[in-house]
């Protein structure tokens, strides 16, 4: 598979392909993490992270406006969105990453 972004980047590249991957469930689109992904400069951690977060506080400010299946649905994007703002193997200044995405949890369920 040719990679579409992140040529020089194998962490991003990584974690960008399983993304789209959860379409078939409706916890993604794959125009969405096209974009996101697109805004993201290799080996900036902390870019990935706000890029993938605001994409999660946007789809979460819809679902919130939504009919309630059309909020479900919009939520599972958002929480997914969410846990992509934290590559599974992160520098150590992303643990304030983590500790964001567990307060929303928290706020959120």
């Amino acid at each position: 598979m040719k990679q579409l972004v992140f040529q020089d980047d194998p962490q991003f590249w990584f974690e960008t392909p399983r993304n789209p991957g959860l379409a078939v469930y409706g916890g993604s689109d794959v125009g969405e993490v096209v974009a996101t992904a697109s805004r993201v400069t290799s080996g900036d951690y902390d870019g990935w992270h706000d890029a993938w977060l605001s994409t999660a506080e946007r789809l979460e400010a819809e679902a919130r406006a939504s009919h309630p299946v059309s909020e479900r649905d919009g939520l599972l994007r958002a929480s997914t969105r969410r846990r992509a703002a934290t590559p599974t193997a992160t520098p150590l200044p992303c643990g304030l990453a983590v500790a964001r995405v567990v307060d929303w949890l928290d706020d959120t369920i």
